[in-house]
């Protein structure tokens, strides 16, 4: 059993008094400050559609007072096939796309290592707050927007990276940050990488000796408002849920029990108590490291990402995920009445997106009388593979399935003397035999950029990334899912709820209203880069939401021309 009770219960936002002035002093478009502090918050698995469903039950000074005071894009959803969190984090903090900034998937074949990496996989990464490998940043191009608020004032800004798991702390942050921390599944602790330093931040440490995992471990989840609250959520312990290890699918679940082969922090790592962490360290940051209160803008990045697995195992649509949102939602609370109280809300400029929507579970779905089901990886290699045996001869023609990829075994296909599009193509014919398949593109129609006309041909070639995509990049029909498991969801496909999420930009800097403009979370890093006035990512291809920027603030002054000089003067000194 997953279960937190009172060491988790969060006062309402009632005790934010300080919040009303600041929001009574609202500004207009044409007194608006530049920012001191750029908080830019990351959820994981969150469709749009979730936020607006449970919006009636978060306070009214967390979530849905950056969504009644800030600029709310409806329309804002990733272009790319491939919606999956690390491809979601990349586009966030770079402006770009997977096509170009290299980051496919949660992860891909490496076939210099001959083995399935992850996307921040590096060997020569160490851990700086615990013992083993880290993770690194080789695989992402270009720059994020945090480094390039490093670059653009020489290294003084400050900005912080913090997150439930090392991939969001790594993509959302940069190469250049002062830090990425992320919350280490062995020790309970957070940590880092030793290419940002050679010791914890400070603030970590403190935080770290208090040894807040001990806080929640052992301990009940009970929900933390009364069930009568949670009609807009399934019942409890639908059958289509996966129970958590060692655990079952109700309330109250216990958190101590770790998943198998990973660390004994696991469990709490996918539970709402490691979003509240991630909260609670962030508010050392703050006050430890003075951010905001700099002569240059400081940054600081919350990966609130406890979403990825627990949404995977109960689906967006349980009680389990609407207390998430909710605690989520309660700590945010909290955490921008610190920051009023330290900086003003009014010179900060906060955005919330998520980094991947997330598809309704496939028989909550089917309960309901809509087509959903899906499609197991293993399945997908057996009946290419299968069936290329039939056709081409018996090999072992598939080298890794990581849907929506598909690696086709060069050896095979080199030794058997056929030609590589030919053996893409029939492989290709054969995967839209597979349930649930609505299309499939090869390497060779993409990287030729030949792909045949249909509403997923242009998402998936920003998707394919050469020497990482697979030789064959599957898009599932709606419904589907990319799951070898019978139970809970999974993210991934370019539709509606895996690619539309919530996206929120509220204080300096930003026009309040609703905006039903196309977006992109592509065009967060640009809008960040304008309202800071420094240089865009170096890969960015999103665009700038001129049409909520707010005018900045500071007296108008006349401009001077300089003076002209007379030619009889001219003339004299010519002489």
């Amino acid at each position: 059993m997953l279960v937190v009770a009172a060491p988790f219960a969060l006062t309402t936002v009632s005790a934010l008094g300080l919040m009303a002035p600041q929001a009574a002093r609202a500004q207009t478009a044409s007194t608006i400050a530049r920012p001191k502090l750029i908080l830019m918050v990351v959820a994981d698995k969150m469709s749009a559609s979730t936020l607006s469903r449970l919006q009636d039950r978060l306070s009214s000074s967390g979530i849905r007072y950056l969504i009644e005071q800030g600029a709310v894009f409806n329309s804002c959803r990733y272009p790319q096939a491939t919606t999956q969190a690390a491809a979601g984090d990349a586009v966030i903090s770079t402006g770009s796309l997977p096509w170009s900034n290299g980051i496919v998937g949660d992860q891909w074949l490496d076939r210099k290592r001959n083995k399935t990496i992850d996307a921040v996989y590096d060997e020569q990464a160490q851990l700086v707050g615990a013992n083993g490998q880290a993770a690194g940043l080789k695989f992402l191009q270009g720059t994020t927007i945090g480094d390039q608020m490093k670059l653009a004032t020489n290294g003084r800004s400050k900005v912080f990276s913090l997150a439930v798991h090392s991939s969001d702390a790594l993509l959302l942050g940069g190469k250049l940050i002062n830090g990425a921390l992320w919350l280490d599944q062995k020790t309970g602790g957070f940590v880092t990488g030793n290419q940002y330093t050679s010791g914890l931040p400070n603030f970590a440490k403190a935080y770290n000796d208090t040894r807040p995992a001990e806080a929640y471990t052992g301990k009940p989840w009970q929900r933390v408002a009364p069930e009568a609250q949670y009609g807009a959520s399934t019942r409890d312990d639908a059958s289509y849920e996966r129970a958590l290890p060692g655990d079952g699918k109700a309330f109250p679940h216990m958190i101590g029990t770790a998943v198998p082969g990973e660390g004994a922090y696991s469990t709490l790592a996918m539970s709402p108590m490691a979003n509240q962490m991630v909260i609670d360290l962030a508010k050392e940051a703050i006050t430890k490291e003075n951010l905001g209160s700099h002569t240059d803008p400081d940054m600081l990045v919350l990966g609130l990402t406890a979403g990825k697995n627990l949404v995977g195992y109960f689906g967006p649509n349980s009680q389990e995920t609407q207390d998430m949102v909710m605690r989520m939602d309660q700590g945010l609370s909290s955490l921008f009445g610190l920051i009023d109280q330290r900086i003003g809300l009014n010179n900060t400029l906060v955005v919330f997106t998520a980094n991947s929507g997330a598809q309704p579970i496939p028989e909550f779905a089917k309960e309901r009388g809509l087509e959903g089901g899906r499609i197991d990886p293993k399945s997908v290699k057996n009946t290419i593979d299968g069936q290329l045996d039939n056709r081409l001869g018996q090999d072992d023609w598939i080298e890794a399935v990581e849907l929506p990829n598909v690696y086709l075994n060069f050896s095979a296909i080199d030794k058997n003397k056929y030609r590589q599009p030919e053996v893409e193509s029939l492989a290709a014919k054969i995967a839209h035999s597979v349930p649930g398949v609505a299309e499939v593109y090869t390497q060779a129609q993409l990287y030729t950029n030949q792909v045949p006309s249909g509403p997923f041909a242009e998402a998936a070639r920003k998707s394919f990334y050469w020497g990482r995509s697979g030789e064959l990049i599957i898009v599932p029909k709606a419904g589907y899912v990319f799951s070898g498991e019978s139970t809970g969801t999974a993210s991934g496909s370019p539709f509606t709820a895996d690619s539309q999420v919530p996206l929120v930009m509220a204080g300096s800097g930003i026009s309040p209203g609703r905006y039903g403009q196309a977006t992109s979370p592509a065009d967060i890093a640009p809008t960040l880069a304008a309202i800071l006035g420094i240089d865009a990512p170096a890969m960015s291809e999103g665009t700038p939401l001129s049409f909520s920027m707010g005018q900045f603030s500071g007296p108008p002054r006349s401009r001077q021309a300089a003076p002209v000089q007379a030619e009889s003067d001219k003339d004299s000194k010519d002489k």
